[in-house]
C-alpha cells in the first residue's frame, strides 16, 4: 500500500524544512507513524530547525518519526557494493565513474527519485525490511533542483531504451499521483519568492504533470488577514504617527498586495501561516506551526 506523500517546495530559505518537521511531529504526536525525507544532509536540517528537545518535548512524536536523509551518491555506492562485492573498491575509486556520477545528466536525481518511490510504496530493498507509517513528508530542495529531479524520471523514459527507459516511465507515473502527492510550494510575502512560487506552479503542471494541492504563505502578518477597515485605521493612525507604525501599516499593504498577487498567479489556494510570536524557542515555534500546516495538507 502506498503511504500519503506531502512534499513541501518552493524558493529556498521560504521555511520549507521547519514547516516539514512542524507537520511531522504534530501527525507523530496523535500516533501516526510519519517518515521525513530530506535530501540535505541532516546537520543542515539541525541547523534549520533546532532537533534538540524534541524527545522531551513531545516524547510520543519522538517515538513515531523518522529522519531519514537520502544521499544519491551513496545509495549509488551501496548499489555498486552489492551488485559486485569483489570489484567494489576498485569500481568506486575508479576516476571514470567518479566522473560519471557527478556528470551523468540526471543520474543521481533520478536514483533520489526511485528510491523514494521505493519508500512510499513500502517496498523492501535489498534485505532491509520494508517502512510502515501512515505519512511521507518531502522536505524537497529549492525549486530549481526539485524541478530537475521530477524531470530526470521523464528523461530517462524519454531518451532511453530498456530496463532504465520502463524505470523511468515507472517513477515518472509514480509521481504524476495527484491522489496521493500532495505538492504544497511555501513563499513569503516578498518578490521574488512570490514570483519563483507562480513560475514553480506553472512548471509543474506543463513539464511534470503535476498538480499543486495548495500555496503557504509563510512569516505572514496579522494584518495579511485583517480587514479593510482595520487597515484604513493603522494608515491613518500612521499619519499622525511616528515611523514604526507608518512602516508596519507600509509593510501589512505590501504584503496583501503580494499575496493577490500570488492568489491570481498560482490559481490554487492559498493558506496564510503567520509569523509565531512570542516563542521561547524553535520548539515552541514547531508546536504552534503544526496543526496550521496540518490544516493544509489534510
Amino acid at each position: 500500500m502506498q503511504s500519503t506523500i506531502a512534499v513541501f517546495c518552493g524558493k529556498g530559505g521560504t521555511g520549507k524544512s521547519t514547516v516539514s518537521v512542524a507537520l511531522g511531529i504534530e501527525r507523530a504526536q496523535r500516533g501516526e507513524k510519519v517518515i521525513l525525507v530530506s535530501s540535505h544532509p541532516l546537520p543542515e536540517l539541525t541547523l534549520a530547525v533546532s532537533l534538540a528537545g524534541i524527545r522531551e518535548r513531545f516524547p510520543r512524536a519522538a517515538e513515531n518519526l523518522i529522519l531519514l536523509h537520502l544521499d544519491a551518491k551513496e545509495q549509488l555506492a551501496n548499489l555498486v557494493r552489492k551488485t559486485f562485492p569483489i570489484l567494489a573498491d576498485r569500481i568506486l575509486d575508479n576516476s571514470i565513474y567518479k566522473s560519471l556520477i557527478d556528470v551523468a545528466p540526471g543520474l543521481k536525481e533520478f536514483y533520489f527519485l526511485a528510491r523514494l518511490q521505493q519508500i512510499a510504496e513500502r517496498r523492501a530493498r535489498d534485505d532491509e525490511q520494508a517502512l510502515h507509517y501512515d505519512l511521507l513528508i518531502w522536505d524537497a530542495p529549492a525549486t530549481g533542483h526539485f524541478i530537475s529531479t521530477l524531470r530526470a524520471a521523464r528523461t530517462f523514459e524519454t531518451y532511453l531504451t530498456g530496463p532504465m527507459a520502463t524505470a523511468g516511465a515507472e517513477v515518472a507515473r509514480f509521481f504524476s499521483n495527484a491522489e496521493r502527492i500532495h505538492v504544497v510550494p511555501v513563499a513569503t510575502a516578498e518578490e521574488m519568492a512570490v514570483q519563483e512560487t507562480i513560475d514553480l506552479c506553472a512548471r509543474l503542471q506543463s513539464e511534470c504533470a503535476l498538480a499543486v494541492r495548495a500555496v503557504l504563505l509563510n512569516l505572514a502578518s496579522p494584518m495579511v488577514r485583517a480587514s479593510e477597515l482595520e487597515m484604513a485605521d493603522l494608515e491613518r493612525s500612521a499619519a499622525g504617527d511616528g515611523a514604526t507604525i507608518g512602516f508596519a501599516a507600509r509593510r501589512g499593504r505590501l504584503e496583501r498586495e503580494r499575496l493577490a498577487e500570488l492568489r491570481a498567479g498560482v490559481r490554487v489556494p492559498c493558506h496564510e501561516i503567520a509569523r509565531v510570536r512570542h516563542a521561547g524557542n524553535d520548539l515552541d515555534v514547531l508546536a504552534a506551526l503544526g496543526p496550521l500546516v496540518d490544516e493544509v495538507v489534510r
